[in-house]
């Protein structure tokens, strides 16, 4: 029954996507269709040009799985149903360039720490494979300011990374530390209370994140938080973002939400706030900088903000929790005696205190490794362009997937193992000065720390990667103390719901385009006595 639904589902996907000219049926990765992709014409070309693009057509195309019925389809729902197996399968298979379906159109993957290093010094620029490949829907609501759709070449693009190194700076993380620890403490305040209240009632943790998070990252992008009404928009916004096209009160959902938050971001950025404000950093980056002068780029970049990394935040806190019950809860205290020392020389909400906290990164790190939050952001380019002897063919959706290096063994000691350890160098060998395990008895110490570029990439490679890494990391950091401070330890609780399992290794998740535990995915915490 289970296999009909998603056959059907598939052929819906399917008819839609042919419909609107998002793929097209037959063409094993050669010319992808694409609303808005151009191809170059070859009657422009010099001879050395139509020469090598000659040879260039010559070449194999990336190893795939052998063609047969429906195989688009086939291997699309297999993606969607649990992409981390998928790729990693693929990976096993064919090696660390392959190519696919994903999303019902040809896509060609790459992962593993050469492959990427090679793509990223050598092809991806020069081969121009900058352009989005997401779909029309979300490159409309994205809007065209956001950098998911610009050419990593354009000016807009560049003066967005300017702005991005600005407010997801060193100093800017400082600034935000106050709020964000606040926030954390306000949550985990009421957090208690309820579970004190009723320690058999379930937490459904997952919708609790996703506002917590919005909220944060409002109340630092824009000086206020949200009212119930914009937290609801917000999640409008997000679900139309990936909508099919035949999905139209989803996508209608999120055009009206996308232009009530852009009128009211507006509205905040003109109260200009006062000095000390932790959104003075956005605001007063955008003030100073060339190209910033467009009201709608202002407040659309404001919402992009807001928007950009609270499913990602809520992935990494809900999956920490997880890993930590799944692989290892020795994890709770050892991470709790580590914050409480800590507290004895500064205070939790100055920046200076998250900086070190080396198993509390450790534990997150891994968590990030086992149960990846999703794969790189889709590019392609309007030429044929070769890589590693392959022909990728012009609008094929190229992505660099982390996920392949991830549980390599040869970056990744006994890489089925949650390790924390692998993340951080002892006091001893920072002092003599090496990054090894050789003088820490500690077979995976610092291993890494060292594993060197294009090794360790969850928010994405390349041109377009994610600038939010470190704020994230900090307020998973902040939740991860404040919990295991709180709780001597949690359970997956059952009862009625798709995400309700004891089992931690059973726990449903969603999988696309962010992996995190489903919204019913219930959590029983056991109140620490000294909290």
């Amino acid at each position: 029954m289970k296999l009909g639904i998603e056959l059907f589902l598939g052929v819906l996907f399917l008819i839609s996507f042919v419909a609107n000219g998002l793929v097209v049926i037959g063409n094993h990765g050669r010319t992808p269709a694409r609303t808005g992709r151009k191809f170059p014409s070859t009657n422009l070309y010099s001879s050395s040009v139509v020469e090598e693009t000659g040879r260039i057509q010559s070449l194999p195309l990336p190893p795939s799985r052998k063609k047969g019925p429906f195989r688009g389809i086939r291997e699309s729902i297999s993606h969607l149903s649990n992409n981390q197996r998928f790729v990693r399968k693929r990976a096993e298979e064919l090696g660390d360039v392959f190519l696919t379906n994903v999303f019902f159109q040809p896509t060609v993957v790459i992962g593993g720490k050469e492959a990427i290093q090679e793509f990223v010094s050598g092809t991806e620029l020069k081969a121009k494979v900058i352009n989005g490949g997401f779909p029309d829907t979300f490159k409309e609501l994205h809007t065209k300011w956001g950098t998911l759709n610009l050419d990593a070449n354009d000016e807009v693009f560049k003066e967005a990374r300017e702005m991005f190194a600005n407010v997801f700076g060193q100093e800017s993380l400082k600034e935000y530390t106050p709020v964000l620890y606040r926030e954390m403490e306000l949550y985990m305040e009421d957090l208690k209370a309820r579970v004190q209240a009723n320690p058999e009632e379930p937490i459904k943790l997952v919708p609790e994140l996703k506002e917590l998070s919005l909220q944060i990252f409002s109340k630092i992008f824009s000086g206020e938080p949200l009212t119930k009404e914009q937290v609801q928009m917000f999640d409008d916004y997000n679900d139309a973002l990936l909508a099919l096209p035949f999905q139209k009160k989803k996508v209608n959902r999120g055009k009206y939400a996308l232009e009530s938050l852009k009128k009211e971001m507006l509205a905040r950025f003109k109260k200009c706030p006062v000095e000390g404000d932790p959104s003075n950093s956005y605001f007063q980056a955008v003030k100073n900088q060339k190209g910033w002068e467009d009201e709608d780029r202002i407040c659309s970049m404001m919402v992009l903000l807001i928007w950009g990394a609270y499913i990602e935040c809520t992935s990494l806190m809900a999956n920490s929790l997880v890993a930590i019950q799944k692989y290892d809860p020795s994890y709770i205290d050892i991470v709790r005696i580590e914050v409480h020392a800590a507290a004895e020389g500064k205070s939790p909400s100055e920046f200076g205190f998250w900086s070190g906290l080396g198993n509390t990164l450790g534990v997150l790190r891994e968590s990030l490794r086992l149960i990846p939050t999703g794969g790189g952001s889709p590019r392609y380019s309007n030429e044929d362009f070769e890589f590693r002897g392959y022909r990728i063919p012009a609008g094929t959706v190229v992505i660099m997937d982390p996920r392949i290096g991830n549980t390599d063994p040869k970056l990744f000691k006994s890489p089925e193992e949650f390790k924390p350890t692998r993340w951080w160098v002892g006091k001893q060998q920072q002092d003599e000065g090496e990054s090894s395990s050789s003088s820490s008895g500690c077979p995976f110490q610092g291993t890494a720390l060292k594993l060197g570029f294009g090794s360790w990439f969850p928010g994405g490679f390349g041109a377009h990667q994610c600038p939010g890494i470190p704020l994230a990391e900090l307020i998973a950091k902040i939740f991860l103390a404040k919990t295991v401070e709180a709780f001597d330890g949690w359970s997956f609780a059952a009862g009625k719901g798709n995400g309700a399992t004891k089992a931690p290794d059973k726990v449903k998740f969603v999988e696309v385009p962010i992996k995190h535990p489903t919204d019913d995915f219930g959590v029983k915490f056991s109140l620490r006595k000294d909290a």
